[in-house]
């Protein structure tokens, strides 16, 4: 792998790391089933609800983690600080932001999965991870737990106790076992089986 530069994502760069989530989760189970990928206008509901999640995580100044590479973007980590809660009118923009954009039937099963995770939690405090999304043709060259170790580093240094992700893509499994995070739960749903991990910071 060719050297590559880690900095936190700036929101002058939100564009080019839309483009990154957009083609990183094209196939991904979890948004998939949240979406209804089987129904015309899949691509439109999952740009317009990346849109609306990068919008959320920036209004809360939650941290992105970029990996760039040859002056490209080639990966961008989303996650949130223990104890970090965004505020209450940004949950309501978001919310109204899927409904209008992608559906009330998108949003309900977007709070259902929401509401399974925080039920997995050993620690209501948990840091989370929300998205690790890398460049199709970078992927397999070790972004991913570049990025991941990166962030793991950043939460113990904000004195994070217990971090949490979840992934609907079984191949992931065993990238994030490798950084200590084993599987606290899963659940089984028509079309989707989503699995839950945590670890220690």
């Amino acid at each position: 792998m060719t050297a590559v530069h880690l900095a936190p994502l700036m929101a002058a760069q939100d564009g080019a790391a839309l483009d990154l989530l957009d083609q990183s989760f094209a196939g991904d189970p979890t948004l998939g089933w949240y979406l209804f990928a089987e129904r015309p206008g899949f691509a439109q509901r999952r740009r317009a609800y990346l849109q609306a999640y990068q919008r959320f995580h920036r209004a809360n100044r939650m941290p992105t983690l970029a990996v760039w590479q040859a002056e490209q973007l080639a990966g961008a980590c989303y996650f949130s600080l223990a104890g970090q809660h965004p505020s209450a009118s940004s949950l309501q923009s978001i919310g109204q932001s899927i409904r209008q954009q992608c559906g009330a039937d998108c949003l309900a099963r977007l709070d259902q999965l929401i509401d399974a995770f925080d039920q997995q939690l050993s620690h209501s405090d948990s840091a989370r991870i929300e998205f690790i999304a890398v460049a199709p043709g970078q992927q397999g060259r070790g972004i991913g737990s570049l990025l991941l170790s990166q962030t793991l580093q950043q939460l113990r240094q904000q004195g994070c106790q217990r971090v949490a992700l979840e992934t609907g893509e079984p191949r992931n499994l065993a990238l994030y076992q490798r950084h200590a995070f084993a599987q606290s739960g899963q659940l089984s749903l028509p079309g989707l089986r989503q699995y839950y991990l945590q670890a220690d910071c």
